[in-house]
């Protein structure tokens, strides 16, 4: 185990190799160190903010064992192998580290994944795998987490309006880079209290190598006020003036120019040579990375203790042709059975109606396809308890059938059963004949009018995925409700308002 709980007295036995865990612990599990001078009376001034906190989160204690056990789990795993990341000189350079890493009596150390996201959880990756071909311009693919024993367990189903959190990490050839042009020594202690504070009683401390890889968002985007801030450090006054100068109106073509060409925080750091920068001062200038929501396309009833994502790698061509990749959706690429990751749940929109009876129907645009794998699944899961399934129709859009049908093989033997219907849209597979989601939408619509728009129905419509098709989703629905119904064009709009309004024509749009 690695996490000391209430007490320095109570303190855990730790493995040998413990400190090489806490120093080099790789990837996205990483360690960071909440110190605890556990003097006497050190709950004193905490104690007063412990019970407010505790009443209006009553979970977080449930949370943080959760979290405490996951990282305990994780290091049990990771640290017998870590004994090449960091030797014994790494250490001694650690500076102050040492006397922590002792674990005397009088501190209470702990290791935790994110300190400045309370609810966090380590997660470990079960299942990865590709879905485009190897050589196709696009990269979706299926990833899986183990959930199992975490807080969120009960938390990520995909049917039950939840969706899933994760906080990416920097790719670490590039933080090397950056950590080696700077000047800097990666195994140095910084605090990270200003981003992660841990009350009166705690110190939150980590690596610089850490800091750039797991909580700033180096290679992100800076803004004008990233400059303003980042003139003072500059020793060498031609340099002081020119970042000055780009923070001013009549240089604001330059800026944009450079934010066109994707320049990071990164880039602004190592292009003026002459900025000297104290190594804790680097939380105030650049944010920590933030969260990015994925849909889960899985129900955990159909396949408990799992929690899977249907992702595609993000990018863009930068001003200049060169091409720019998303991080938390590159991080995710990346990973691999065994790895784990920082997540935790989400609220969304996309929950299954209560009525099992009731027709679903669903549009699906790309990797907006997940949360209704994650409806079927959980229409099956209920069929094999004995409940009265209603139909499900599915449309779902992609620009090849033979590239990007995900998941194929389920759906088809889903079609087989009876549990849904399938009219996929594949825009680019007929020369000269671009077919999209609405134009199957079209073709469903007697079904569509009989069980979303005459009065009486209990259909539900839901759609999910990128934003264009959404207009012209709802225009064909407009449509339906004008023909079908024989409605006037401002009766049918009132339609699809009260649908909405009762939760029965429901969107996600990223």
């Amino acid at each position: 185990g690695i996490m000391s709980t209430s007490g320095a007295s109570s303190g855990v036995q730790l493995p040998p190799w413990w400190p090489k865990a806490a120093v080099a612990a790789g990837g996205a599990a990483v360690l960071l160190l909440a110190l605890r001078a556990s003097q006497k009376g050190a709950e004193g001034s905490g104690g007063k903010k412990a019970t407010l906190s505790h009443s209006t989160a009553p979970d977080a204690k449930v949370v943080q064992e959760a979290a405490a056990r996951a990282v305990q789990k994780y290091v049990a795993e990771v640290g017998p192998k870590l004994d090449a990341k960091a030797g014994d000189t790494s250490l001694e350079k650690s500076g102050d580290l040492g006397k922590y890493l002792a674990f005397k009596d009088q501190y209470k150390t702990q290791l935790k994944a994110r300190p400045d996201v309370d609810e966090g959880q380590l997660l470990k990756v079960t299942d990865w795998r590709r879905l485009t071909p190897e050589d196709y311009d696009r990269t979706t693919f299926h990833i899986e987490v183990d959930v199992a024993g975490t807080s969120i367990e009960e938390l990520v189903n995909g049917a039950d309006g939840k969706a899933l959190s994760v906080y990416a990490t920097n790719d670490p050839v590039a933080v090397k880079r950056f950590i080696e042009a700077m000047g800097l020594d990666p195994f140095q202690l910084v605090s990270v209290e200003e981003i992660a504070p841990q009350g009166d009683d705690a110190v939150a401390l980590t690596t610089v190598e850490k800091l750039f890889s797991q909580y700033l968002d180096l290679f992100g985007k800076p803004t004008r006020e990233f400059l303003k801030k980042l003139v003072p450090y500059a020793q060498d006054i031609v340099e002081k003036v020119k970042i000055a100068e780009m923070t001013l109106e009549r240089k604001t073509e330059e800026f944009q120019d450079r934010q066109a060409r994707a320049f990071t925080f990164a880039d602004y750091f190592t292009e003026f040579k002459s900025l000297r920068i104290p190594v804790e001062k680097y939380v105030e200038l650049v944010p920590t990375i933030k969260q990015r929501v994925y849909s889960i396309c899985s129900s955990s009833d159909y396949r408990p203790g799992k929690c899977q994502l249907l992702v595609v790698r993000e990018d863009w061509e930068a001003k200049g042709g060169e091409t720019k990749f998303g991080l938390c959706s590159s991080y995710l690429t990346f990973l691999r059975p065994n790895q784990y990751c920082i997540g935790h749940s989400t609220h969304s929109v996309m929950k299954i109606p209560d009525d099992t009876t009731a027709h679903i129907f669903m549009a699906g645009l790309g990797t907006g396809l997940a949360p209704f794998r994650a409806f079927v699944e959980q229409r099956k899961y209920q069929k094999s308890r004995g409940a009265k399934v209603g139909p499900m129709t599915l449309f779902f859009g992609g620009r090849y059938e033979k590239t990007e049908y995900y998941y194929r093989d389920e759906f088809e033997e889903y079609e087989k059963e009876g549990l849904v219907k399938c009219c996929n849209a594949w825009s680019r597979d007929i020369p000269g004949k671009k077919v999209y989601v609405q134009h199957k939408i079209k073709e469903e619509e007697e079904t569509i009018w009989d069980q979303l728009g005459r009065p009486g129905s209990r259909g539900y419509f839901f759609l999910c995925g990128s934003k264009q098709p959404e207009k012209d989703v709802y225009k064909t629905l407009l449509g339906i409700m004008q023909s079908k119904g024989n409605m006037a064009e401002a009766q049918a709009q009132r339609k699809m308002e009260e649908l909405q309004a009762a939760g029965r024509y429901v969107t996600e749009v990223y």
